[in-house]
């Protein structure tokens, strides 16, 4: 039997290289490189989309380190905005289901306490929030029928084989091991997602209607409460002397990246809230094939 083929962009990234380790048996998988699919480049995006003709593309390929996007606008701009539309473009062109990934940066800002809804007026303050609101914008006008995931802080386990990122589990490990005391900020509310979450959930999400979702993890506590939770779920005794409380940053305004997720929840997609989610992966990790063993 013939299988579905899936595009999976920036398959060598974090969030990527997890979707493709996942999807492998069960479709055939076309993972370009950046020189066999430039997405800055509007004919090369549509050649190889003519010519490989995949059902479904996830379009993971960004820039998304926040401070760089802040020092580089422009070429975060070419890739995190045009990149997108020249996928969505090419996409409606050829008919294929586009999923792509934007972030939960886009609520930081706003004024707003409490868990966000995607309908909530954005007013992003840094290069990265603005680029991804646009390249939600504009997606959504060249492809209505594309669907954009909002995205959290996402983590894996310190453990994993597989590409990390700088997440809350291996900052809080690096800063036990250096025996170096973190901060955390006490007027900071943002959610935090298991990757592997974001994975299992993927195959639902392509088949959700066009339009943007909040697709993560939801959390009650603050950034400093959410740590020092976290480093006791690591096992870390005294963990009050490695995690340190910042009382000073977003003071002013506290920052909420908080997500609802009713809008998924509808469509029978689940996550845990932040807590429980790193709970569930210290205890039962969701890929044992993919973490060393140490």
């Amino acid at each position: 039997m013939k299988k579905d083929k899936i595009l999976i962009t920036g398959s060598s990234g974090f969030l990527g290289s997890r979707l493709a380790y996942y999807l492998k048996e069960k479709y055939e998988l076309l993972l370009p490189s950046h020189a066999e699919l430039n997405v800055s480049r509007e004919e090369a995006v549509r050649a190889y989309m003519e010519e490989n003709r995949p059902e479904v593309v996830l379009h993971c390929a960004a820039l998304s380190n926040t401070w760089y996007c802040e020092q580089h606008p422009e070429e975060s701009h070419r890739v995190n905005v045009q990149g997108t539309v020249r996928i969505a473009k090419a996409c409606k062109l050829t008919g294929a289901k586009l999923v792509f990934m934007s972030s939960d940066q886009m609520y930081n800002g706003t004024p707003l306490l409490g868990a966000l809804k995607e309908e909530d007026v954005l007013q992003p303050v840094n290069i990265y929030g603005q680029h991804k609101l646009e390249c939600e914008q504009r997606a959504g006008w060249n492809n209505p029928e594309s669907v954009g995931l909002r995205l959290s802080w996402m983590y894996d386990l310190p453990s994993s084989s597989l590409k990390l990122n700088s997440n809350i589990l291996v900052n809080i490990q690096k800063a036990y091991n250096e025996s170096s005391p973190i901060k955390a900020a006490t007027h900071e509310y943002r959610g935090v997602t298991y990757v592997w979450d974001v994975v299992r959930n993927i195959e639902k999400a392509i088949s959700l209607p066009g339009g943007i979702y909040n697709f993560g993890s939801g959390n009650a506590l603050n950034s400093y409460e959410l740590h020092l939770k976290v480093a006791e779920l690591m096992g870390i005794k005294d963990a009050q002397n490695l995690i340190l409380p910042d009382d000073e940053r977003f003071a002013v305004q506290p920052r909420n990246l908080t997500m609802d997720c009713s809008r998924i929840e509808a469509h029978g997609i689940h996550f845990n809230d932040s807590v429980e989610g790193i709970k569930e992966a210290i205890l039962r990790p969701f890929r044992t094939e993919c973490r060393t063993t140490k």
